[in-house]
């Protein structure tokens, strides 16, 4: 289930750190700057965040390095002093580490420091859970907003959180398939709270996205779509979401559920890829 999670925060990686470092660390963020892919060689796995952060006085530019974990592993601690050599000896700069915790269960294993005779080393580990939801609630960026799904309910129960976050994302200005694509992410999400039932049956008795199958031209650009080039807007869209689900092994009943088409309508999109794939 690791992996699930991880490929969420993967695809919503670039819009969602400097809102999140902003508004939890208080880090200003003038300019971006990316780290070429080749370090990637020299790491077991390559970062979640890693990025040149630039100022118009470069004395204060520094390396910005962004984790995301799911697990209460023991092992971070010696994956980030890996990092922090590997960056510092290649950049000569500044090192500021993060790592934004997740799980559902308290974190017991995975330390932020150590010390030893002749070294100390530490970064800075967040634990979503002690920030309280209406933080995130108040975001107008999607993939912050559900968030709140891991973060402090305080006096709320899980339902109320999980409506104010649908209920959010019906008013933000989404083309459906972002709208969906959330939906998706935040049903996922919920899980590691125990909450995806919760949530799943918000999203039904709300009807937050669109039902495409009741859209008579939705079934004639399928018709003609697949064969000639596919229309743009929805049908393409709708098309290249079952496309990469199907890429990722999601059964044809959970596409067809996340995306509010019928499982024989999932089934004839995979026909159709596997016919132009031979």
């Amino acid at each position: 289930m690791a992996q699930e999670y991880d490929k969420i925060l993967r695809e919503n990686i670039e819009p969602l750190v400097v809102p999140l470092v902003q508004h939890l660390l208080g880090l200003q963020i003038e300019t971006l700057e990316e780290i070429p892919d080749d370090l990637q060689v020299t790491l077991e796995r390559y970062p979640d965040f890693l990025k040149k952060v630039l100022h118009q006085d470069s004395s204060q530019n520094y390396i910005l390095h962004v984790e995301f974990q799911v697990e209460d592993s023991p092992e971070m601690i010696y994956r980030m002093i890996e990092y922090h050599a590997i960056l510092l000896r290649k950049y000569k700069l500044s090192v500021r580490q993060y790592v934004f915790y997740i799980g559902g269960k308290k974190i017991k294993k995975m330390v932020s420091a150590i010390q030893h005779a002749n070294f100390s080393f530490q970064f800075t580990l967040i634990n979503l859970q002690d920030y309280d939801c209406e933080l995130f609630l108040a975001s107008e960026v999607p993939e912050m907003l559900i968030l709140a799904i891991l973060a402090n309910f305080g006096s709320q129960n899980p339902e109320q959180v999980a409506d104010k976050i649908l209920s959010k994302l019906k008013t933000l200005p989404l083309e459906t398939f972002q709208k969906q694509k959330s939906v998706v992410q935040l049903e996922v999400l919920a899980n590691l709270r125990n909450l995806q039932e919760i949530v799943t049956k918000l999203v039904e008795k709300m009807a937050l996205t669109y039902n495409l199958e009741n859209d008579v031209r939705f079934r004639q650009g399928v018709e003609i779509g697949i064969e000639k080039g596919l229309r743009k807007g929805e049908y393409r869209k709708t098309i290249i979401a079952i496309k990469e689900m199907l890429a990722d092994n999601f059964p044809l009943e959970k596409i067809a559920k996340y995306l509010h088409v019928s499982v024989d309508f999932v089934k004839q999109v995979a026909e159709k890829l596997k016919n132009e794939q031979k």
